[in-house]
């Protein structure tokens, strides 16, 4: 009885010490913080090696933080900062991050020689840290064994618009899809009068964009002859779903 009495004390020690522990701290099950999209880039001959990437918060107060907690030998963590870029709707913010070193710098020497990142975002507002560990798993990207040298992956959108350029009467540019299956379509909707009419065309796949074939690039290239602005929109279907990227209801904008 000693000993059951014993166990039951412990276990509610445990249970207080843990509660302490994370009262002030929560991992993210809505939309508090989510990674958006995320890149290594490396240039070998000047030794350049770069970790970048965008992240959405919920604006949840003014005074806020922003950090990404890494490693890149699953030993040593580092934190870099991310600042505050923009609204991305009327409750959310986009916050972005970037370091890198090169051949004739010691900052982030971290960095050299890379192989692979792990990392997590971590937001802290009103004495309330939230944390984007990617369900627990922490997000990875490693540097590409092969062409592009930039390895990049998504994290809450499965579309994301990556650029866009109107030239000479071509309206075209690049986006990126998670590879959520094998058969899929990815879809321009756009205008070249304000949306009086709609034009759509297909993008085509180019080529996986990290080592795990997680993401995908897609280009599209389209016609638009004496056009000085395309507002577009764009769409992705696989598996019987359908997603959209719309920059947010805004969408996009090109001159």
């Amino acid at each position: 009885m000693k000993a059951m009495k014993k166990l039951f004390a412990g276990l509610m020690m445990f249970t207080l010490i843990f509660g302490v522990s994370f009262a002030e701290s929560a991992f993210a099950g809505s939309d508090e913080v989510k990674l958006i999209d995320s890149d290594i880039s490396v240039i070998y001959k000047p030794g350049y090696v770069g970790f970048s990437g965008n992240i959405e918060v919920a604006n949840l107060g003014p005074v806020k933080t922003v950090t990404v907690h890494y490693t890149t030998d699953n030993t040593t963590w580092y934190d870099a900062s991310a600042y505050y870029v923009g609204p991305t709707d009327a409750s959310h913010e986009k916050w972005h991050f970037s370091i890198s070193t090169n051949g004739s710098t010691a900052d982030h020497s971290e960095l050299k020689n890379l192989k692979f990142i792990k990392f997590a975002i971590k937001y802290e507002v009103n004495n309330q840290t939230y944390w984007d560990n990617n369900g627990s798993e922490n997000y990875y990207n490693e540097v590409n064994n092969s062409y592009p040298l930039t390895s990049i992956i998504l994290g809450k959108p499965n579309v994301l618009n990556a650029d866009s350029n109107l030239n000479n009467g071509t309206f075209s540019g690049n986006i990126y899809v998670k590879n959520l299956n094998p058969a899929k379509t990815v879809k321009i909707v756009y205008t070249t009068d304000n949306w009086a009419t709609i034009h759509e065309g297909y993008a085509t796949y180019v080529g996986r964009l990290n080592n795990l074939n997680s993401v995908e690039g897609w280009k599209y290239s389209f016609d638009v002859p004496g056009a000085s602005n395309v507002k577009y929109a764009i769409s992705y279907t696989t598996g019987g779903q359908t997603y959209r990227d719309n920059n947010y209801g805004h969408n996009y904008e090109v001159h």
